[in-house]
C-alpha cells in the first residue's frame, strides 16, 4: 500500500504514518510503499497503549529465550522476508493479448454492414471536401486544364515556328548576311529543339490517385 493507504487501513491520519516512518517502524519497499504484514508486526510489539489506530490482530508474545527485538544492534528482518505470503502480480492487461482488428480496406466487396457504412461515410466526406476546395479554387476540372495545358503549349509551339521568318531578316542585316540562308538555319534549329522537346498532346498531369 501507500502510506495514504496504510493510513486509512490503520483508521489513522497520514502525520501517524509518517511518525512511524520516522519511528522506523515502516518497512518500506525499494519505491517506497508500505510492506503491511512486515509494519503491522512492527506495531503490534509495542505497548497497547502506544499503538494507534485499529488493532487488527493481538500483540504476538515473544519467548522470554529471545531479548527483545528492539534491543538489538540490528533491526529485526521483516515478516515479509521470513515467509510472508508473495505479493501477487498484477493481472495482464487483455488489451496486450488482444488480437489486433484487420486493418480496413474499403475496396473489399464483402465487407461488414458497419464497414460498409464507414466507407460510405469516408467516401461522402472526401467528395464534400473536393467541393470545397474547387469552390476556394485549389481544385480545377482535370479534363479542362488538360485542355488550357495543351492550348497553350500549340500557342508557343506555333510562336516558335514563325520566329525564323519573323526576325530572319532584321537579324541578317544586323550580321550582314544573306537573310534567306540565316532564316533557314534559324528554322532548322528551332524545329530541332521543339522536336527534343516532344509534343504536347499528351500532358504528364499525373494519375488522378497521385493527388
Amino acid at each position: 500500500m501507500t502510506q495514504a493507504e496504510f493510513a486509512r487501513h490503520r483508521g489513522v491520519s497520514k502525520a501517524i504514518v509518517t511518525k512511524w516512518k520516522g519511528q522506523g517502524l515502516l518497512a518500506v519497499t525499494a519505491d517506497g510503499r508500505v510492506e503491511v504484514e512486515a509494519t503491522e508486526w512492527n506495531l503490534d510489539q509495542r505497548p497497547a497503549t502506544n499503538r494507534g489506530g485499529t488493532t487488527h490482530r493481538p500483540i504476538r508474545t515473544i519467548p522470554r529465550a529471545e531479548p527483545d527485538p528492539r534491543e538489538r544492534p540490528a533491526p529485526r528482518p521483516s515478516k515479509a522476508s521470513q515467509g510472508a505470503p508473495p505479493r501477487q502480480a498484477p493481472p495482464p492487461d487483455p488489451d496486450d493479448d488482444a488480437e489486433a482488428p484487420p486493418e480496413f480496406d474499403p475496396e473489399n466487396p464483402n465487407l461488414s454492414l458497419a464497414a460498409a457504412a464507414q466507407r460510405k461515410e469516408n467516401h461522402l466526406g472526401l467528395l464534400r471536401r473536393q467541393e470545397y476546395l474547387t469552390k476556394q479554387g485549389k481544385l480545377v476540372d482535370r479534363a479542362e486544364a488538360e485542355a488550357a495545358f495543351f492550348d497553350e503549349a500549340r500557342a508557343m509551339r506555333d510562336a516558335w515556328l514563325a520566329w525564323p521568318a519573323r526576325v530572319g531578316i532584321e537579324m541578317a542585316d544586323a550580321l550582314k548576311v544573306d537573310a534567306r540562308t540565316l532564316t533557314q538555319v534559324l528554322a532548322t534549329y528551332v524545329q530541332q529543339h521543339l522536336a527534343e522537346l516532344g509534343e504536347p498532346s499528351d500532358p504528364d498531369l499525373g494519375s488522378p490517385e497521385a493527388g
